[in-house]
């Protein structure tokens, strides 16, 4: 699954491979009209989108999201890659890539990596010392 944006729809493109067949087909869906670049996209529909893009990994589809919001990222996906001035910085689990140290260098900017209360999945906020 790729998705890319145009300026009127969020098109998300899906890879299958059929079990026993080794028959690669891809699909295209239109999730939704996204948002100007200045708002943010409300809550619910960013957790929709990911839930869609989980039940579909978990169905054996290949699937690539890119967002910038390190919490969803922590809380769905598998694997990450964690970009630095375009290159690869690092890439693994949210939990190894998400150190303090490492965020803390690639945003210039100190923060904190907390674990979730309930799933432990990477909480990252930043160091604020007041």
């Amino acid at each position: 699954m790729s998705v890319s944006g145009s300026t009127g729809t969020l098109l998300v493109d899906v890879v299958s491979k059929a079990k026993g067949t080794g028959t690669v087909t891809t699909s295209r869906q239109v999730l939704r009209k996204p948002l100007p670049p200045t708002v943010a996209a409300p809550p619910v529909r960013e957790e929709l989108v990911l839930r869609l893009c989980r039940s579909r990994a978990h169905a054996g589809d290949a699937v690539v999201v890119v967002v910038h919001d390190l919490g969803l990222a922590a809380a769905y996906a598998n694997r990450v890659a964690l970009l630095c001035a375009g290159r690869v910085a690092a890439d693994g689990p949210p939990a190894e890539v998400f150190s303090a140290p490492l965020l803390s260098d690639v945003y210039d900017q100190p923060v904190e990596v907390l674990p979730h209360p309930r799933t432990q999945a990477p909480l990252i906020t930043p160091r604020r010392d007041l």
